[in-house]
């Protein structure tokens, strides 16, 4: 979770892994969060992880250093935004074993990521690469 040059965005933005793994939210620099596009937060519109999926937020981080972990237990994807830079846009994607969910076939409502098919061939994809490329 970075800001910089006015810029806040989750590095990568896009991250494929394999049920079971332990994903650490890791915070850079600003203020940032980590929360899953579900219904039960109040910023999200419309809920973007599995079904089954237990929904998943940091809260605000403020200490640079400081991290949040979460465990993937089930596969699909997962979009997940910032609470206090998320009409900025700050929004990213994880992809668990394979692709599926209701976050399939469309982007977040906040704007772009990385499609799961792009995420499960390249493992990675960081900010500044995809940020190129679209």
């Amino acid at each position: 979770m970075v800001t910089k040059n006015h810029q806040s965005y989750f590095d990568p933005i896009g991250l494929f892994v394999d049920p079971g793994g332990t994903i650490s939210f890791v915070m850079e620099s600003g203020n940032h969060s980590a929360t899953a596009y579900h219904k039960q937060y109040g910023l999200a519109e419309e809920t973007r992880i599995p079904k089954s999926a237990e929904p998943f937020d940091s809260g605000v981080i403020i200490e640079q250093g400081d991290t949040f972990e979460h465990t993937f237990n089930t596969k699909g994807t997962y979009d997940y935004y910032c609470i206090p830079h998320k009409t900025m846009r700050m929004i990213a994607r994880i992809v668990v074993g394979e692709p599926g969910g209701p976050a399939e076939g469309s982007m977040p409502p906040d704007g772009s990521v990385p499609t799961s098919q792009q995420i499960v061939n390249k493992g990675t994809i960081g900010y500044e690469q995809f940020k190129q490329n679209n």
